[in-house]
């Protein structure tokens, strides 16, 4: 899909920028004389993020705000990867999600820890240009691998391992993960840049990417991180885990990524407002993540979601649908933009200003924002499962993929 298209979607999404920087925001940010007092509490902490016009944004569904703002900060500022490769990360993901907004507010950064003009440039340029070292180019080829494949390859993974322990090369997927995500959401909401930022994405490069889509995933192998086993469980994951001390199994994705508390304590709140915090209807929820899952070619996710999906009243038509995507005939309307928003944020990383529309007729502002981050939240996570060879739980075996997606 996304190789056969490459030159039309490039040419596509600059076009579709373009238009979108010119007719201004689809959603404004709140103004400060406006905000209530949580907005203005929220505003002022996440100030130091540098995002205001973003965090703005958010904060008409300021309960979305607390939970995905705080995993931003640590992706872009705090997490355990040295400034210079973190860079590297944040301004090649924000190059291929064509996010002007974030190379504008991240390449300050980029230079304080040690980049110069010219391999600002080269990280446009990708992981082939001239003159990087093996290690950089590696990092730059992990972004484009999980943005093109939602996967890190496996020469990719032992290049970077190579230097890198567990817990960076988490801090790796997640970064390109969930700075994909705030890309996505602040290139539909047309989110404009602030005053006084001059730099924007460089001029005169193709937009091209070093990877292709593979599908290869790591069901049935051994995975690269495995899940934490009981006897090593702290006595808070204990508590979580098992609180009745019964020795019930947890989901593996749980027990993987626990292995990096600091990623995991914040990851978390934004999987729970997807799934308990949205004012999407769990029928709605489940389209996109099911989607996601096909798209992201994620299996583990597709098993945990289809299950909820059929328990929110989908039936066998419901879910072919989702699979073959929003072309096929037959579906509700909404649920057809739906699919339709999913498939232009992985392909373009915008919901192009049809759907966009086709979706304002039914949701409100909370609701599109909700749309914005389930899709994005659940394609980071699927990056980080596909890579880390999340194996399937004993009880997905009656929803696995259909054949034709294995």
């Amino acid at each position: 899909m996304r190789i056969g298209c490459a030159l039309l979607v490039t040419l596509a999404t600059l076009a579709i920028q373009v238009s979108s920087q010119a007719a201004g925001p689809r959603v404004a940010p709140v103004p400060e004389g406006q905000q209530t007092d949580q907005q203005r509490t929220l505003a002022t902490r996440f100030a130091p993020s540098g995002i205001p016009n973003a965090v703005a944004t958010y904060l008409h569904h300021p309960a979305l705000a607390e939970h995905i703002l705080p995993f931003e900060h640590y992706a872009s500022s705090d997490s355990g990867l040295p400034a210079r490769d973190r860079s590297l990360l944040v301004l090649r993901t924000a190059w291929l999600t064509r996010s002007d907004y974030l190379w504008s507010h991240r390449v300050s950064a980029a230079r304080q820890a040690g980049l110069t003009t010219d391999e600002l440039r080269r990280i446009a340029e990708g992981p082939n240009a001239p003159r990087w070292d093996r290690f950089d180019a590696a990092l730059l080829r992990a972004a484009d691998e999980l943005h093109v494949d939602s996967f890190v390859s496996d020469a990719t993974w032992q290049a970077l391992r190579a230097q890198y322990d567990i817990n960076q090369m988490v801090d790796v997927v997640d970064t390109v993960g969930t700075l994909t995500m705030h890309a996505g959401a602040i290139n539909s909401l047309g989110v404009e840049i602030e005053a006084g930022l001059p730099q924007r994405l460089p001029t005169g490069v193709p937009v091209t990417a070093s990877a292709t889509r593979t599908n290869i995933r790591l069901l049935g192998r051994e995975p690269r991180i495995p899940p934490l086993e009981p006897k090593d469980w702290t006595p808070e994951q204990r508590k979580r885990f098992d609180p009745n001390g019964t020795g019930q199994r947890a989901a593996n994705v749980f027990v993987t990524f626990v292995r990096n508390p600091p990623a995991d304590r914040l990851r978390g709140p934004i999987n729970q407002h997807i799934l308990n915090g949205t004012t999407l209807s769990v029928r709605q929820r489940e389209t996109l993540l099911m989607r996601i899952g096909v798209l992201c070619r994620s299996e583990y996710e597709w098993a945990a979601h289809s299950r909820l999906g059929r328990r929110a009243g989908m039936t066998d038509a419901d879910v072919a649908r989702i699979i073959a995507g929003p072309q096929a005939a037959g579906g509700d309307p909404l649920e057809t933009a739906l699919l339709h928003a999913t498939d232009e944020l992985y392909l373009n990383d915008r919901i192009s200003d049809e759907t966009w529309n086709a979706l304002a007729r039914s949701l409100d502002t909370k609701q599109m924002l909700d749309v914005l981050i389930a899709v994005g939240g659940y394609r980071a996570t699927s990056m980080a499962i596909n890579s880390a060879g999340v194996q399937l739980d004993a009880n997905m075996a009656d929803f696995r993929f259909p054949t034709s997606l294995r």
